[in-house]
């Protein structure tokens, strides 16, 4: 009996982890078998891309546990008379965050004041969510802390500030004119909510996060030695609140660098540049390859493994942020959303799920051809 309750715990343990860190299990799998094929090397990680995404992992916590996005959106929401108005500023706020402090932390800041509002108001959220998902993965493709992958592509193919950018503002554009539509088509009525006010911890604290963050983004920019903004990150963070070391997501930086020694690996096998010059050797194969894969692995994953075959730096870009869009794990931003709507509204999920799938699929339906008539063809 013992044994069996052992095993059935295990194996609801083994699920559940699978669950929740499936990707950084396929890294792995992944880099480990391709280790048996080839040798690995330790160059193979690209360090500077590991050190920026775990300081800026850092100082963004120390943002959120000041809640300063918080008090930005209450601020905002307050100044609101109608549903429409509601609805805007909580798209607003989620799209221009994600550019900053990347598009997972924009939905856990801000998804659940909208479901504050939808029980204060009796509004049906699901749809306000939804768009604002939306708003989350599209917004953050603009620069390049928005998100993990544009980060990793920044660093891979040694884009500069003004190359990248000539790249995403249209995507980017287009994008609010999506939301923007979506906005209109809404039902509107007057809504006033009460929120209470939020409180920031100011001090020097705020102070030097508002500098670590500017030292982290010219680091990206090529501007600042990444080691040292390690050091200076990791002994501020020591003096301010140490307990945030223990918040990092460190499951994403072990997925990288599982994506980098296969990525790495992969690069030793001669037959693979056939692979790579016949189907990725084109921005047309590149884009519509990204946009499909996203859809399987998430967009992160997808653009660590696509980045391995093509050279077109441009087209997938693109492909990964637009392939954001579509499936629930095209981007894991997305789940984020999905949980704390289904833990709020759990007989609701189904509606959620259906709604979540319309709205995306109009996405990638409007999307997918526009950006690539307008910057590929």
């Amino acid at each position: 009996m013992v044994k069996n309750l052992d095993t059935k715990e295990i194996w609801k343990f083994s699920k559940s982890f699978v669950k929740r860190e499936g990707i950084l299990l396929l890294a792995r799998v992944l880099a480990v078998a391709s280790s048996l094929a080839v040798v690995p090397k330790a160059e193979y990680i690209d360090w500077r891309v590991l050190v920026l995404l775990y300081c800026l992992m850092l100082v963004v916590g120390g943002f959120k546990k000041r809640r300063v996005l918080d008090n930005c959106a209450v601020r905002l929401l307050q100044r609101c008379i109608s549903l429409r108005q509601i609805t805007a500023a909580l798209l607003l706020i989620t799209f221009i965050s994600s550019m900053l402090v990347t598009n997972d932390v924009a939905l856990i800041t801000f998804v659940p004041l909208t479901l504050i509002i939808g029980k204060e108001a009796g509004v049906d959220v699901g749809k306000i969510i939804v768009w604002q998902t939306l708003a989350a993965n599209l917004g953050s493709m603009l620069t390049p802390m928005g998100n993990p992958q544009n980060l990793f592509l920044y660093a891979r193919y040694n884009f500069d500030i003004i190359a990248f950018f000539k790249v995403t503002w249209i995507p980017t554009c287009l994008a609010v004119a999506l939301l923007a539509v979506f906005l209109m088509r809404q039902q509107d009525r007057q809504l006033k909510v009460s929120l209470t006010s939020v409180n920031v911890e100011r001090g020097w604290g705020l102070i030097f996060l508002n500098l670590l963050f500017l030292l982290c983004v010219v680091t990206v920019f090529h501007w600042f030695d990444h080691w040292l903004l390690l050091m200076i990150t990791v002994t501020v963070m020591l003096v301010l609140d140490r307990g945030l070391f223990r918040q990092i997501d460190y499951s994403l930086l072990f997925t990288f660098a599982g994506f980098f020694i296969f990525i790495g690996n992969l690069t030793q096998f001669d037959f693979l540049n056939i692979i790579r010059d016949s189907f990725f050797g084109s921005a047309t194969g590149t884009y519509f390859s990204a946009i499909a894969v996203s859809q399987f692995i998430s967009n992160v994953p997808a653009a660590m493994l696509l980045a391995a075959f093509s050279q077109q730096r441009e087209a997938l870009l693109l492909g990964v942020n637009v392939g954001g869009l579509g499936t629930l794990i095209a981007s894991m931003a997305s789940v984020i959303s999905y949980k704390l709507f289904a833990e709020a509204y759990p007989a609701q999920v189904r509606h959620y799920l259906l709604m979540f799938l319309y709205y995306n699929v109009i996405g990638l339906f409007l999307l997918v051809p526009a950006v690539y008539f307008l910057m590929l063809y």
